[in-house]
């Protein structure tokens, strides 16, 4: 059932720009995996200098949404928005100028407080409009959509590297910033009626943001999200060190493979679409669980095996699963959070990217000498998630 009506065609079009909007974390982190070196080696620094870029744009993606949360709860949801992308793209624009490592990784930090806001405002806007079954529907529409990002950023990355160098990739970051831009501006409705905004926006989220992690139909599911995020973050981190260095895979050949691997948030995606209108998304989170810890176990054992081909199948299996598992998850948040829709998206990212930041850390610090800190970067957290989701239970029914 949806909250507000619109026409079928302004529907369609307001998806694909809110997918367009959440692909600009996958864009701006997968895009440049295969160029880390090159990075590197142009600013004179190291690889791990230039892979704390990764961290430290997932500490960004943190941040930002804690400050864009509350802003869109006080003044729309359209105007907040238009401020993010426009710090996405003169971060981008910066990032093709810059000479010294240690600026960019603070530009990288900048942009990512940019790229949050197109996430941010989508998951709020689906929850102005939509509820139960249909939120968690066009919630799986829009991580569909998000699969665009990891499919195709690290073969383009990889193109784009090869050809003009690795500047050209935060070109056409800004490229497909000044694109989000205009078609947010011209498509995107205002979802939030004034007479629902809050006045100081920052004092009344953080008393939204202290009721709401206190509330455990909100925080469980936010926590499970977060933590099965954070297998997607260890493989984005992982994946370079482990495909190009331990296998020896070229640029051309790791975007390829990466591509390949990210499909099945596509093929997952779409089996959550159809398993919904037969289920309730708390039933599919339990059981879909359960299959990503065999998977994830799979996984592990493959890591200790010297094997590319044994490596690759359980992680698409184990990347699927994150698809399906997260939008279900996200849906039980955003219901439980209800009028507070701002703070508790807010809340749902910042605590998904802190999971991020921890496991991507983590995965950095150990090293790519090994596929096995990337396989436990699904395991240990998907243990947790399981415990979590054991003592879930459905939030109370919201009136339209």
């Amino acid at each position: 059932m949806t909250r507000h009506q619109l026409s079928s065609s302004r529907t369609t079009a307001m998806i694909l720009v809110l997918g367009l909007l959440t692909i600009f974390p996958p864009l701006a982190t997968d895009m440049y995996l295969s160029a880390i070196g090159h990075v590197a080696s142009s600013l004179n620094s190291s690889r791990a200098a230039a892979e704390l870029s990764l961290s430290l744009f997932f500490l960004g993606l943190c941040i930002g949404q804690l400050i864009m949360g509350p802003l869109i709860d006080a003044y729309g949801r359209k105007r907040p928005l238009m401020l993010g992308i426009a710090i996405f793209c003169l971060s981008s624009l910066a990032l093709i100028q810059v000479e010294n490592i240690w600026l960019f990784n603070a530009l990288r930090l900048i942009q990512a407080i940019g790229a949050c806001t197109g996430m941010v405002v989508s998951r709020a806007i689906v929850n102005d409009l939509y509820e139960g079954q249909e939120a968690a529907k066009v919630m799986t529409l829009l991580v569909m959509l998000l699969t665009v990002g990891p499919i195709i950023s690290p073969t383009l990355g990889s193109l784009l590297l090869e050809a003009f160098g690795w500047r050209s990739i935060f070109i056409c970051m800004l490229s497909v910033g000044v694109v989000a831009f205009i078609l947010g501006y011209f498509i995107l409705p205002e979802t939030l009626a004034k007479d629902l905004r809050v006045q100081r926006p920052f004092v009344n989220g953080a008393q939204a943001a202290k009721r709401l992690l206190n509330q455990a139909s909100f925080l469980k599911p936010t926590l499970i999200a977060g933590l099965i995020q954070g297998g997607m973050f260890s493989f984005i981190t992982g994946s370079s060190g482990v495909f190009q260095t331990k296998f020896g895979l070229s640029a051309l050949q790791y975007g390829f493979t990466f591509a390949g691997i990210a499909l099945a948030l596509f093929v997952f995606g779409r089996i959550n679409t159809l398993l919904l209108n037969k289920f309730l998304p708390l039933a599919i989170l339990k059981r879909a669980l359960v299959g990503q810890l065999v998977i994830a176990s799979l996984l592990l054992a493959a890591s200790f095996i010297d094997s590319l081909v044994l490596l690759v199948i359980p992680l698409w299996f184990a990347i699927g699963f994150v698809a399906l598992i997260s939008a279900n998850a996200m849906a039980l948040a955003m219901s439980a959070a209800k009028s507070s829709s701002g703070i508790g998206s807010a809340l749902l990212g910042a605590i998904q990217f802190s999971i991020a930041f921890i496991v991507s850390t983590s995965v950095a610090v150990a090293g790519s000498g090994s596929a096995t800190p990337m396989a436990l970067g699904f395991v240990i957290p998907c243990i947790i998630a399981l415990g979590l989701a054991k003592t879930v239970r459905p939030s109370p029914p919201v009136a339209a």
